[in-house]
């Protein structure tokens, strides 16, 4: 055999064996964008140390993943809901992954410091349209930044708070995290998002919260009992049961490692 045709060969194999790594040590993400921006660049650069396995990761909405998931162009979704009887019956497994709670914000300019749950419910119905009625900007109507309506932090808010749709004077952003730039963006603005999204940041100030006349701290015992009211589990979505790296992947986030990744961005651990 020619030293040409033994060169050709190794590089066939070599690029044969390459493509055969990459195809077992991969693994994609689509879905809910908060999972995305505060949980998953983090949890795949561990995994990668820990497994080799390099992520391929995306991100919008619950809804869109689902979709992503379902048309074989993603390995796990992520998302704030569990599962509706049709997309189980389409072969999909929701896991829990770890509790997500919702903090309200306004522009640090803005001198109200605390909303009680009644108010929420009254600002969302449109019953309260002017922040003179919170102690906010004087002569100034309320203006609400909300996630996108295909959003679960929009989709479970209607549920948990009560209203129907967004009143007048409302806009919605394209992802649940850019709430925090359009608020901050906007002196007379109310928006809601996940506090993951707002751990450390100073860009725009997070109400403590008033549930039946108690101040209620965004906390793990809060959530656990459910004396926080606005909260939602968040889950990853895969085809049939996990296996193999998917649910390598799974066990790692739900592990000692995972859960200090998921603590530390601001999410609460799922008991």
């Amino acid at each position: 055999m020619s030293r040409r045709i033994v060169v050709i060969l190794v590089i066939v194999a070599i690029c044969g064996w390459s493509t055969m790594v990459q195809a077992q040590d991969s693994l994609s993400y689509n879905g809910s964008s908060t999972i995305l921006k505060a949980v998953m660049y983090d949890a795949a650069k561990v995994f990668k140390k820990e497994q080799g396995v390099i992520f391929d990761l995306k991100g919008e909405s619950t809804g869109f993943g689902i979709k992503k998931l379902l048309a074989g162009e993603c390995d796990i979704a992520g998302g704030g809901r569990p599962l509706k009887d049709d997309e189980r019956a389409k072969g999909l497994v929701e896991t829990k992954a770890f509790l997500d709670a919702y903090a309200f914000i306004v522009n640090t300019s803005n001198p109200v410091t605390s909303i009680t749950s009644g108010q929420i419910a009254e600002v969302m119905a449109g019953k309260i349209v002017a922040w003179d009625d919170l102690g906010g900007p004087a002569g100034k109507k309320i203006m609400i930044l909300s996630p996108p309506e295909k959003s679960a932090h929009y989709k479970n808010a209607k549920k948990i708070i009560g209203f129907d749709k967004l009143p007048a004077n409302s806009m919605m952003v394209d992802m649940t995290p850019n709430v925090s730039k359009k608020v901050k963006s906007f002196p007379v603005a109310i928006g809601w998002l996940s506090s993951a999204n707002v751990v450390g940041s100073k860009d725009v100030k997070m109400l403590q919260i008033v549930h039946n006349g108690e101040s209620v701290a965004v906390n793990q015992a809060n959530l656990s009992s459910g004396k926080y009211p606005y909260q939602q589990t968040m889950y990853f979505y895969t085809m049939g049961e996990p296996s193999g790296k998917v649910k390598d992947f799974i066990d790692f986030i739900k592990g000692a490692q995972g859960q200090e990744i998921v603590t530390k961005a601001g999410f609460f651990l799922a008991e």
